[in-house]
């Protein structure tokens, strides 16, 4: 019986991951990114950053036209990184950071944001978390490149 429950949460969960992945969207992405806004840092402007594979390790690059953003290419690396060890590197998937030179700073704790394929949304990326933000150093977050807020 135990292993039959330990089962079932096993599944649910990584059932949930999947239906996240596979349903992982531009307009859902953007939407998430509203709603993070909304909640946790309001009144804040935020930039999608999505991973990229540079010689061969994992990293953020801030996307500039969402137009132009393959979110198809998006969501094979996170599934090749996640089943096929392809690049390595304690790097987001995807992950927002609020517009640097605000009308106010942002609460604290919600400069950085990393998506969820649990919760099927962005989460505060804090910085004792199991994940880093990026590896390497991003590109800054500015008002015109925002997709929320």
């Amino acid at each position: 019986m135990l292993l039959l429950l330990i089962g079932s949460c096993t599944a649910y969960d990584y059932g949930s991951r999947y239906a996240s992945w596979m349903g992982l969207d531009k307009a859902g992405v953007v939407a998430a990114a509203q709603w993070y806004v909304r909640e946790r840092a309001p009144g804040q402007k935020v930039c999608l950053y999505v991973a990229t594979c540079a010689k061969g390790r994992a990293r953020l690059a801030l996307v500039k036209d969402m137009a132009a953003w393959d979110v198809e290419a998006t969501r094979q690396l996170a599934w090749d990184r996640r089943f096929s060890d392809a690049c390595p590197g304690y790097t987001a998937n995807l992950a927002l950071e609020v517009a640097q030179g605000g009308p106010q700073s942002p609460p604290l704790g919600t400069e950085r944001a990393v998506w969820s394929f649990y919760l099927d949304r962005f989460r505060p990326w804090q910085t004792h978390d199991f994940s880093a933000f990026s590896e390497k150093p991003t590109e800054p977050c500015t008002p015109e490149h925002a997709i929320a807020g």
